[in-house]
């Protein structure tokens, strides 16, 4: 099948899209600076992908593709430097053990040429893949993103209490019981939300990593992920990740994995073929690969370093990545994908004011890591 085309899908705005956004917006501020005291680290942390597991150097290389593949900034073959930051995907800074296993890559391209999406930073000549080692989200409108995200500060404990449990599903499927219909409850929501329980606790180094909303893909729609390469993952010596063991387990690991040897992963992208199949504004459905097979694009390589010290995880605490870090050729589409826009460059500004950090976007990784 050809592939949809990026003109035949029409987005939508709910009447109320505005006045949920704000509230989205208004929300995360609070809790980014309430996590000064909540989390108490001495700073604000971030709501979503607090802990830090640690900044790496790497290199991109687009391939030579052809056809469908051969759009935006994948039309040409190219070399970027770039860094990657691994995260965990709540907003806490606890011990490994009372952490989720929903972890992040981020991966931040430097030298992409043309205007960044953000207005603030145009030239800024980066470019951000922001990814997740699930392939569906759990939230896709802006009301439903302001419910989930409350009800995610109360993870892991509301998930480990048997009867908030119950309850917690129950506000979680009928948002808090705004939606009276069953059919209009979060089914898929909640089962995408229930998928990243099963997710195992692994060498950060040996996820698969996907965007799960959805991009434009030049004169197409696709979806983008990073898988290891064969060579890479059959090389990983820290296979098990003991969080009982060490509360501090997949920053251990990684520091040893990235200090032994390089490592590399093939990026990949899915084309949408069928826009009633393959949703856009449902981010909790997994596009079938039999409709469109994941094809590798490019290659994030990450050389043997150390990371160790203090100095990498400040560094990574202050590296902002978001999909809107993007070109027009990339446009993050769906609703959820725009509530990211705002909501992750406001609480983005809010953390950075707080913590007395400078927000500027580096132009190199030996900016980032000497």
């Amino acid at each position: 099948m050809d592939p949809v085309r990026y003109e035949d899908y029409r987005s939508t705005e709910r009447p109320d899209y505005q006045e949920e956004l704000d509230a989205v917006v208004a929300q995360v501020a609070r809790r980014t600076r309430a996590s000064v005291e909540r989390e108490a680290v001495g700073r604000a942390v971030r709501t979503a992908h607090g802990k830090t597991y640690g900044l790496l150097r790497a290199t991109v290389t687009i391939g030579d593709n052809r056809g469908f593949y051969e759009q935006g900034i994948f039309a040409r073959p190219a070399v970027h430097d770039a860094v990657v930051r691994y995260s965990n995907g709540l907003g806490h800074q606890r011990p490994d053990h009372q952490l989720g296993a929903a972890c992040g890559m981020g991966v931040k391209l430097f030298g992409v040429g043309g205007p960044s999406l953000l207005d603030d930073e145009r030239d800024s000549g980066t470019f951000d893949l922001n990814l997740i080692n699930n392939d569906v989200f759990f939230a896709n409108t802006a009301y439903d993103y302001m419910v989930i995200e409350d009800l995610f500060a109360e993870l892991p404990e509301a998930l480990v209490d048997p009867v908030r449990r119950k309850t917690w599903m129950a506000e979680f499927l009928t948002r808090r019981q705004t939606l009276t219909d069953p059919g209009s409850w979060l089914w898929d929501e909640l089962l995408a939300m229930l998928s990243f329980t099963s997710v195992p606790r692994r060498n950060l180094l040996s996820y698969t990593y996907n965007s799960m909303g959805a991009f434009r893909y030049g004169d197409h729609i696709a979806k983008i992920r990073t898988v290891p390469t064969a060579a890479s993952l059959a090389l990983l010596t820290h296979q098990i990740v003991d969080v009982r063991a060490d509360n501090e387990a997949f920053r251990r690991t990684l520091v040893a994995e990235a200090a032994e040897r390089d490592h590399s992963f093939e990026l990949q992208v899915q084309l949408n073929t069928d826009l009633a199949r393959m949703p856009v504004d449902n981010t909790s459905v997994k596009w079938p690969e039999n409709l469109s097979p994941w094809v590798t694009v490019a290659r994030v390589d990450i050389p043997r370093q150390d990371i160790g010290g203090d100095d990498n995880l400040v560094a990574a605490d202050a590296t902002s990545i978001t999909p809107w870090r993007s070109r027009e050729e990339h446009r993050p589409i769906g609703e959820i994908q725009r509530v990211r826009q705002e909501v992750y460059r406001r609480s983005s500004i809010e953390r950075h004011r707080i913590n007395g950090q400078q927000r500027r976007e580096p132009v190199s990784s030996a900016q980032l890591l000497g």
